[in-house]
């Protein structure tokens, strides 16, 4: 790892200056080169934001993505140990924590507040997040096949979650139209798990605040409800 935060005017243009003014007077910036990285990455921690390129190339959508996950922080979103020790139900706590499922549902979450700041500054939708949605009937068919054990179920769980809001979330406008495909057959798999996903990105996509772990906690406590009804519990060992 390289320090390089005497470089960081650089990767300032004229589409990420206001904000950036706005920043660097509440945080003190560091800018690390990190070729093992293999993506960007940014956080701020007791009034010190980090942010880690893996390339040394200025990438400017690059660096104001970032940016805007600090000013998430500075704007007072719900922070991710927010939401893990909040989980209260037994059963959806295994289904969340499995593969990591909460770090991602939270960057989902983090980016469909931070698209509209992004979008107004004048950044293409193709260069918000790295890799553009993959998605295919295999994923149905694994899906559906996981379900049809009970041992897998919870990974079934796990996986329809996180699928089904990759969808929900696609902000390229060519891919929504498959996305919408897709997400209508995930519906029909599991109807009543769809609507407690669905009802979840909703109502976060309409709040006027960013109070996540109040929205968060009653998506957990409907989830769990759910395992509990479909059997999907806590004694079922992947």
């Amino acid at each position: 790892m390289t320090d390089i935060t005497f470089q960081i005017e650089n990767y300032v243009n004229s589409q990420n200056r206001n904000i950036w003014n706005e920043l660097k007077n509440e945080y003190s910036f560091q800018l690390i080169f990190d070729p093992t990285e293999y993506s960007w990455k940014g956080k701020a921690e007791n009034g010190t934001a980090t942010i880690i390129t893996p390339t040394q190339e200025i990438e400017f959508h690059s660096f104001t993505h970032e940016l805007l996950h600090i000013y998430l922080d500075h704007l007072g979103i719900s922070n991710l140990e927010e939401l893990v020790y909040g989980i209260i139900g037994e059963h959806s706590f295994e289904v969340l924590i499995e593969n990591s499922l909460i770090p991602i549902l939270y960057n989902f979450c983090s980016h469909k507040k931070m698209y509209p700041f992004y979008k107004e500054m004048g950044f293409s939708e193709y260069l918000f997040v790295q890799e553009r949605i993959s998605f295919s009937n295999y994923n149905i068919f694994e899906i559906k096949l996981l379900f049809t054990f009970k041992k897998w179920r919870k990974k079934a769980v796990n996986q329809f979650i996180g699928q089904s809001l990759s969808l929900m979330n696609v902000v390229v406008e060519e891919d929504k139209v498959k996305c919408e495909k897709y997400l209508k057959k995930l519906q029909k798999i599991k109807p009543e798990l769809y609507k407690i996903i669905s009802d979840f990105d909703k109502e976060w996509a309409e709040s006027t605040d960013l109070d996540l772990a109040t929205i968060f906690l009653d998506f957990e406590n409907k989830l769990n409800e759910w395992l509990i009804k479909k059997k999907i519990t806590a004694g079922n060992t992947v």
